[in-house]
């Protein structure tokens, strides 16, 4: 998945999000707690999964999931790139995930350009490629809208 979107904030304030841990963190939805050392975080998530997994038999009671993720930012060039790169789990399946973020100035705003690449094993096969499509487009929205917020 990729995309881009532009902020009407400097871009050293929208680095100064992007590139620290524990302002970041504070981008992702339904975080429930986060736990950063230096460039490196913990999260757990509880993610409401029910209008993605009622369309199953049998995996209707999974209506909210508990998910930890551990990440770390890489990459780091100012102002203008950042890797987040990490690994998480939730009902016993494992998932990797690397955002790709780079800045760029656009007249008075910030242009984001961001690609994300989703390594969902098993998860994939449990619950299809189009849910999985819905549920990780209903979290990038809500992480920008959210990202939007934070730079107020």
């Amino acid at each position: 998945m990729k995309g881009s979107f532009a902020v009407n904030f400097e871009v050293q304030k929208v680095w100064g999000v992007v590139s620290d841990a524990n302002k970041f963190s504070k981008c992702l939805p339904n975080v429930v707690s986060t736990e950063v050392t230096g460039d490196k975080f913990q999260l757990q998530f509880k993610a409401d999964a029910k209008k993605y997994t009622s369309k199953f038999l049998g995996a209707s009671y999974l209506s909210t999931l508990n998910v930890k993720f551990s990440a770390e930012l890489k990459e780091m060039q100012e102002n203008k790139h950042i890797l987040i790169e990490g690994e998480g789990s939730t009902i016993g399946l494992k998932f990797s995930l690397s955002i790709y973020i780079d800045l760029s100035t656009q007249d008075s705003s910030t242009k984001i350009d961001w690609k994300a690449v989703i390594e969902l094993g098993r998860m994939a096969k449990l619950f299809g490629e189009d849910v999985i499509n819905q549920a990780v487009t209903d979290i990038v929205n809500q992480t920008i809208e959210n990202l939007k917020n934070v730079l107020k």
